[in-house]
C-alpha cells in the first residue's frame, strides 16, 4: 500500500480546474481571477492601495450583512473590525502582530468584538463567564474549515486531529489517544530523560556560558516527540527530520502570510507556496511510509505511526488523516512547545529566588525518589508544576486561541451570535489582566496556583483550550517541560545579562514568529 497515493494525487500540478470549486461558474472564475489580478499587481502601481480600499469597503457591506450580529434589544450591531481584502485581519494580525492589535482592539471594540478572518467572522471572547457561556458544551463544538486560515492551511493541516470535527474528528482521536493518554505518558519518562541528558551534554552553548532558550533547544522537545511518534529514531531519521524542518517552517510562515494561497485557485498559479507544499509533502509522504514500514518490521504496535497507518490500511481513516496528523504533533507543535518550553528559563533567570526555591525543591525530590523523580514529575502541586504554569499564564502561546463554533447560538451582553459562528478567546485578556489573579496580576509569583484548584481557574486560564477538544499532547508536554527544567536548573545556573530588565511586558520577543517566543540570551554556569 502507498500511504500518500492520495495525497501526491491532490497535489499534482497537472488536469484542468474544477469549475464547481471556483465559484460553480465560469463567472465565478473569471471574477477570482480579475481579482487576483488586483489583489497581486496594482498594489505596485500608484493607485494600488486605494483600490484594495475599496474593495475592501464593497465586501465590508457585504459581509456585515451576510453575518449579521445585532443587540436584542437596541438592534446595535456588535462592534468589531472592517474587513480588508484579501485576510480580513488574518493570521498575521491576529497571532504575529497579536499582543499589540488585542490591546487596540479592546480599547476600540469593548468586551466583546468581531474579527474577520478571511471573509469568516470571528467573535472574540475577553470575560469569563463569556468564555464559560460558549464553551460549557464545548464537546459538541466544530473547528473552523482549516483553521479559518484557507486553501493552503487546508493542504497542509485541513485534515489533521486538531483541525476536523464530528464522527470523523472522534474516529481519529480513538487512533491517535491511547499512546498520550494520562496513563501512557509516565512510560515515557526514561526515554525523555535519556534525550533531555544527551541533548543538555552535547548543547555548545551551555559549555560557551551563553544559551539562546529558542535556538538552542529548538530541537530537544521535537525529538522527544518524534521518539515518541516513530519510537527511537535513528541518526538517519533524525538527518531527514532536520532537512524538512527549514521548508515546513517556510510553508507555514506562508499559510500566515495568507494572500492569494488562502484561495483554492492559487493551486493552479506558479506561487512559492505551491512549490514549498509539494516538496515538503513528497518529502513527508516518503519519511512516514518508510517510518511504517520499520515500525511494521519492528513489531513496534505501540506507536503512533503504526496505529495510524494501520487504521489507513483498516479503511478507518485517510491517508490525508495519518499523515497530517503527524505533522500537526511534530512539526505544527515545533514553535508551539518550544514556546512553552523557552519563556521558562527566561522568567527563572530574572527572579534568582524562585530559581533558588525551585533548585531546592528537585534536589530533594532526587534525593528521595531517584535520579527519575517519577512521582514529582507527574505531581501538579509542585513547585516545578507552579513555575511552569505561571510562565504560561503570563506569556501565552498566542494572542489569540484558534476558532471553533458552538452548534446553538448563544447570548453575550445582548448581542445573538449565531450557531455555527466561530468564537476565538483573547488569552491575555483571561491569563493576565483579569482581576481575578489580584493585583500582582502581572507580576511571576509562581505560589499563586498553590493555593488555586481546577475548577477555579477552568475559565480564567486559557493554556491547553477548553474542554474534550483540549489539546491531545498537553500530558506529554508537560512532562518534557518539567524533566527539561528539572535536568537545566539541577545543574546550571540561570542569569540575565547586564541591563537586562525583570519585568516581562519589556522582554523583547521573535517578531516574525507566529507562537510568541523570547529574544532575550541568559548566561548559564555550572552549579
Amino acid at each position: 500500500m502507498e500511504i500518500g497515493q492520495n495525497i501526491s494525487a491532490r497535489v499534482s500540478p497537472h488536469g484542468l480546474p474544477n469549475l464547481a470549486d471556483l465559484g460553480h461558474s465560469v463567472w465565478g472564475l473569471l471574477g477570482l481571477l480579475a481579482a487576483y489580478a488586483i489583489w497581486a499587481y496594482l498594489p505596485r502601481a500608484k493607485l494600488g492601495k486605494r483600490l484594495n480600499a475599496v474593495i475592501s469597503k464593497i465586501l465590508d457591506f457585504y459581509l456585515t450583512r451576510r453575518y449579521p450580529i445585532h443587540h436584542l434589544e437596541t438592534g446595535k450591531t456588535l462592534p468589531g473590525r472592517p474587513y480588508q481584502w484579501p485576510n480580513g485581519q488574518g493570521d498575521v494580525d491576529k497571532f504575529i502582530d497579536g499582543i499589540e492589535n488585542r490591546a487596540t482592539w479592546a480599547k476600540d471594540h469593548g468586551q466583546i468584538y468581531r474579527v474577520w478572518a478571511g471573509m469568516k467572522p470571528e467573535i472574540v471572547l475577553q470575560k469569563p463567564e463569556h468564555v464559560k457561556l460558549v464553551f460549557r458544551d464545548s464537546d459538541r463544538h466544530s473547528k473552523a474549515v482549516n483553521n479559518d486560515s484557507g486553501h493552503l492551511m487546508g493542504e497542509v493541516l485541513g485534515q489533521c486531529l486538531g483541525l476536523i470535527s464530528g464522527a470523523n474528528w472522534r474516529t481519529l482521536r480513538a487512533v491517535s489517544e491511547p499512546a498520550f493518554a494520562h496513563s501512557t505518558a509516565a512510560n515515557y519518562l526514561g526515554l525523555i530523560h535519556r534525550r533531555v541528558g544527551s541533548y543538555l551534554d552535547q548543547c555548545s552553548s551551555i559549555r560557551a556560558g551563553l544559551i539562546d532558550p529558542v535556538a538552542d533547544f529548538k530541537f530537544l522537545p521535537f525529538f522527544v516527540i518524534a521518539d515518541l511518534l516513530y519510537g527511537e529514531v535513528t541518526s538517519q531519521m533524525e538527518e531527514a527530520l532536520r532537512d524538512m524542518a527549514p521548508i515546513r517552517e517556510r510553508l507555514f510562515q506562508l499559510v500566515i502570510r495568507g494572500g492569494i494561497a488562502r484561495f483554492s485557485w492559487s493551486k493552479y498559479l506558479p506561487t512559492e507556496a505551491g512549490r514549498v507544499l509539494k516538496q515538503f509533502q513528497s518529502r513527508w509522504i516518503a519519511f512516514n511510509e518508510t517510518a511504517y514500514r520499520r515500525a511494521r518490521a519492528l513489531e513496534a504496535t505501540d506507536t503512533p505511526v503504526y496505529q495510524l497507518f494501520s487504521a489507513v490500511e483498516r479503511g478507518e481513516i485517510s491517508a490525508d488523516n495519518a499523515s497530517q496528523t503527524l505533522d500537526e504533533m511534530l512539526f505544527a507543535n515545533l514553535d508551539v512547545t518550544i514556546g512553552s518550553l523557552s519563556w521558562n528559563p527566561v522568567f527563572l533567570a530574572a527572579h534568582p529566588d524562585v530559581q533558588d526555591e525551585l533548585h531546592r525543591s528537585i534536589a530533594q525530590a532526587e534525593q528521595e525518589e531517584g535520579p527519575e523523580m517519577a512521582g514529582y514529575l507527574q505531581r501538579s502541586s509542585t513547585c516545578l508544576a507552579t513555575c511552569i504554569l505561571e510562565s504560561a499564564r503570563l506569556k501565552p502561546l498566542a494572542a489569540f486561541s484558534v476558532p471553533q463554533a458552538a452548534p446553538t447560538e448563544r447570548v453575550l451582553d445582548g448581542y445573538l451570535v449565531t450557531a455555527g459562528t466561530s468564537f476565538i478567546v483573547d488569552a491575555y485578556a483571561l491569563n493576565v489582566e483579569h482581576e481575578f489573579w489580584g493585583v500582582d496580576r502581572r507580576e511571576y509569583r509562581p505560589s499563586r496556583f498553590l493555593h488555586l484548584n481546577v475548577s477555579e481557574t477552568r475559565y480564567h486560564l486559557w493554556r491547553f483550550g477548553f474542554g474534550p477538544r483540549q489539546c491531545l499532547g498537553k500530558y506529554v508536554a508537560d512532562l518534557i517541560i518539567r524533566t527539561f527544567l528539572a535536568h537545566l536548573v539541577r545543574n546550571w545556573r540561570l542569569e540575565f545579562q547586564k541591563g537586562e530588565g525583570t519585568d516581562s511586558r519589556n522582554w523583547q520577543r521573535d517578531l516574525d514568529a507566529w507562537i510568541t517566543h523570547p529574544k532575550v540570551n541568559l548566561i548559564v554556569k555550572p552549579r
